[in-house]
């Protein structure tokens, strides 16, 4: 069944809202309205004050207009701009005010920073920072400010004061000998940077404490000098003294003293000294002529046989050779500066003995004739038989120990009329000519033909240019043996174990030149062929010639013709039943014509 429908009306029902609702907002409103404005009031009354819990170096700041605060700055600017900055360093303090070295505090910063207490720029963030602040003070410390220039004029005069080189150390050598050592000392500079930073900290942090001075030191280049002042005071304590056998020379300690040298050393860690060594060139000059008074030759000794009691007898007497060893003296007076309280050295000296000492004379050997020779020059120009006899002289006596070689020139010397030799007949070039010396080539060749049939060892032997009678004669040709110093020489060696004695023994009137060799037995055997000629060349005819010393007519012959020849003998000498030498001795000579010196012709002839 439908039924009508009808509309109903819809009525709002407000609830009742109680009296004491409506009073409690409202209180509420008007406390929101009292503490808004009294916080625009808060502002309003700190807006050119600082906020409570601002502090100025410690002091309370808070409520203060800008004015205030300045003023507070100020005062405590000045008090911390006069407090006292002590710089200390090795040589002394120095006092000065804070201002005096530079500082100064900038006022209106620290004003600002004191009114940014509180404020941060955003109302809630602002009433955040104000209570904290309030609740726990912010100090504000002066901004200082510090200018270079002060610092660094203090500073700076301070250096002059402070500063100093190093010093290296010193060795003085006084003129009494005495020995004095300046020690080294390190050098030091103002690190003036460095200072016035070390400055600057001290004062932003309020620092009691006094302010070192920041130094750098420089060492010295040399730091020792006592070493060597022990060395030298030691060395120059007493005079040196160096000797040989029974000899000793001395040098004093003023005389040592010039021969030192002072000198700049570094080891290998860079740690200089002074040291003291020897002017090794001077040592040198002192030790030369030193030697000339310690050197001497060995001296063999020379002797003559009495045949008849076979005795020695010196003619010439042994001495011993001695030679300094200059650069073995100065590397051993060097060494000295290791042991300078050693002041006395032995001389290293060479000593020589002669081969031949007449204080052995028992011991060399020589009692029998081992070999001779002998030739003949009868007929000679009295000035030929002078050489002849000049020249054998210079080997009468003449000892050659074994193994020793012979030279005839080195004995004979120098041809000279100083020497006794007078001018005669010589070979010069391809004819005979008048010089010093002629005769001389009969004593070499006797000498050859003694070694030659003693069986010794020839090492140098040379034959005359060409056949010349003297040498011929009692023998046959190719055993002569010509000299002509310094180039051509006769030589030959002892190759025995003996002792060899030479006596020579001239007979001017018999014309005869005799060589004899002693020594001891030898047990050798000499075979010498006879001379082999070959070649044979014909002299050519006789040759005149002008002679204006001769009287008109006179006719000399100086020069006889000889055949040119090769001439070759042969040598065996056996020994213990073994053969030792085979030699062959071979000669070339030219042929020779006669020459006639002719005098001037009379005026008669045509």
């Amino acid at each position: 069944m439908n039924h009508p429908s009808r509309a109903i009306p819809l009525k709002l029902i407000r609830p009742a809202i109680p009296d004491y609702v409506l009073a409690i907002i409202l209180a509420l409103g008007s406390l929101l309205v009292v503490v808004i404005f009294s916080l625009l009031a808060y502002q309003l009354y700190f807006l050119n004050r600082t906020h409570w819990g601002a502090r100025i170096n410690g002091q309370d700041a808070s409520r203060m207009t800008r004015a205030e605060v300045r003023q507070l700055v100020t005062k405590e600017a000045n008090a911390l701009l006069s407090r006292s900055v002590t710089l200390v360093s090795s040589e002394g303090s120095f006092t000065l005010t804070a201002a005096e070295l530079g500082a100064s505090v900038d006022i209106e910063k620290t004003v600002d920073l004191a009114f940014s207490v509180g404020r941060k720029g955003a109302f809630w963030a602002d009433l955040k920072a104000q209570k904290e602040a309030a609740k726990a003070p912010i100090n504000i410390t002066p901004v200082i400010t510090f200018d270079t220039g002060p610092a660094n004029n203090i500073l700076q005069n301070l250096a002059n004061t402070l500063n100093h080189p190093a010093r290296n150390a010193k060795l003085t050598l006084h003129n009494d000998l005495s020995v004095e050592v300046v020690p080294a000392q390190s050098g030091q500079t103002v690190d003036i940077s460095a200072s016035r930073d070390a400055i600057r900290r001290a004062i932003l942090l309020r620092q009691q404490a006094p302010v070192n001075l920041v130094l750098y030191t420089t060492p010295p280049k040399i730091q020792d000098a006592e070493t060597a002042r022990a060395q030298l005071s030691a060395l120059l304590s007493q005079p040196l003294v160096f000797t040989f056998e029974d000899r000793s020379w001395t040098l004093p300690p003023e005389t040592l003293a010039e021969m030192l040298i002072q000198q700049e050393t570094r080891d290998a860690n860079g740690f200089g000294r002074i040291s003291v060594s020897f002017n090794q060139a001077a040592l040198a000059t002192y030790f030369y002529d030193l030697a000339l008074e310690i050197n001497q030759r060995p001296i063999d000794a020379w002797l003559h046989l009495d045949t008849t009691s076979w005795t020695l007898i010196p003619i010439i007497e042994s001495q011993t050779g001695y030679t300094l060893n200059v650069q073995e003296a100065v590397d051993m007076t060097v060494e000295l500066l290791q042991t300078p309280f050693l002041h006395q050295l032995e001389l290293p000296v060479l000593v020589d003995p002669p081969a031949v000492d007449m204080n052995n004379l028992e011991q060399l050997g020589i009692t029998h004739l081992v070999g001779s020779a002998t030739s003949y020059f009868k007929g000679s120009s009295v000035g030929r038989m002078q050489n002849i006899q000049v020249a054998a002289s210079k080997f009468h006596g003449l000892v050659i120990p074994p193994g020793a070689t012979f030279s005839f020139n080195e004995y004979l010397g120098d041809v000279s009329v100083e020497n006794g030799f007078v001018e005669s007949l010589i070979i010069a070039g391809d004819r005979t000519a008048v010089g010093m010396g002629g005769g001389v080539c009969q004593v070499s060749t006797t000498a050859f033909r003694a070694a030659f049939f003693t069986g010794l060892e020839i090492v140098e032997r040379w034959a005359h240019g060409y056949r010349v009678s003297w040498y011929e004669t009692g023998s046959g040709p190719g055993l002569d043996a010509t000299i002509y110093t310094p180039g051509v020489d006769l030589k030959f060696r002892n190759d025995t174990n003996s002792y060899i004695l030479i006596q020579t023994k001239t007979d001017l009137d018999a014309g005869t030149l005799t060589f004899n060799f002693y020594g001891s037995p030898l047990n050798r055997t000499v075979v010498v062929s006879d001379p082999e000629e070959s070649n044979k060349i014909p002299h050519g005819p006789p040759i005149y010639q002008d002679d204006p010393t001769l009287k008109p007519g006179e006719v000399k012959q100086v020069d006889w013709a000889k055949d040119g020849v090769d001439v070759t003998v042969y040598r065996t000498v056996t020994e213990n039943g073994q053969i030792i030498h085979q030699d062959t001795i071979f000669s070339r000579y030219r042929p020779w014509q006669a020459v006639y010196k002719v005098g001037p012709k009379k005026k008669s002839e045509p």
